[in-house]
């Protein structure tokens, strides 16, 4: 069977429908053809050297991004610098490139969704739904925990389970919590979201020095887990569900850990 990236495409679309982006999103099909025949495909979260080097060395026919490297538009290609080179090597080795973002937080057993289940919230709930009068997708998630934890013990589990240990948290370590909400990525906008919905916690990432005074203030304990720790669960679990839509298709996962920071 011949498969295109037409028909990875269409199987990404029905995985994370392109009406659930926020607007002005990049995403879809943004280099290569439709056309093209696809036997290896290459998933990461975004393409750094790091991961690009990756993917070349694998030789995939098609690449599926979370943060698009057009996510900003180009004024121009040179091989002097670090993201035009990399859009440069695709376009030389002839690699179709597909992104799914916001489309991707936003769905149902999406990036947060799988944050929530790798840090064992259940019951879990959308946390801001997209807009009036869709239910079935939007940001961030909300739960229980199966089981009361103090937060400093739960912080110490979030780092186990992102296998990082680039994780803050502003609150009483003692604090019991029961109830925690989510959002894979830069969510802090939702602290007052998730406080109203009656999170103990709110894990998410890239959180701001006054982000966390206002946590402190309203009573809400605050995890950063890092962009890259919290987001890059989903690039295996999207790999086992294209994997068993479409067998014959050779999918690799990227191996590379893209968190630029380290910890002293």
């Amino acid at each position: 069977m011949t498969i295109t990236c037409r028909d990875i495409c269409r199987l990404m679309e029905d995985i994370a429908p392109p009406r659930y982006a926020l607007e002005g999103d990049a995403i879809g099909l943004q280099l290569g053809s439709y056309e093209r025949e696809v036997g290896r495909l290459y998933l990461t979260l975004e393409l750094t050297p790091a991961s690009a080097e990756e993917a070349l060395a694998h030789k995939p026919d098609m690449i599926i991004v979370h943060h698009s490297p057009f996510f900003k538009p180009f004024k121009r290609l040179r091989e002097d610098e670090g993201h035009d080179r990399i859009v440069l090597a695709l376009i030389r080795s002839e690699i179709a490139l597909y992104t799914a973002h916001t489309n991707l937080d936003t769905v149902q057993d999406g990036v947060s969704d799988v944050l929530a289940a790798l840090l064992g919230i259940g019951d879990v709930e959308i946390l801001k739904p997209l807009k009036q009068g869709v239910t079935e997708a939007g940001l961030g998630r909300i739960g229980a925990l199966r089981e009361p934890m103090r937060l400093d013990a739960f912080t110490e589990m979030v780092a186990a389970k992102l296998g990082t240990e680039d994780v803050r948290y502003c609150g009483d370590k003692a604090h019991m919590l029961r109830r925690v909400a989510c959002c894979g990525g830069e969510g802090a906008f939702l602290m007052a979201d998730a406080k109203a919905r009656g999170a103990d916690a709110y894990v998410t990432a890239d959180v701001k020095h006054h982000e966390g005074v206002m946590a402190e203030e309203m009573g809400l304990a605050l995890v950063d887990g890092g962009h890259f720790a919290t987001e890059n669960p989903i690039v295996p679990v999207l790999a086992s569900r294209l994997k068993e839509n479409l067998p014959e298709l050779t999918i690799i996962a990227s191996t590379v850990n893209g968190n630029p920071f380290s910890v002293v």
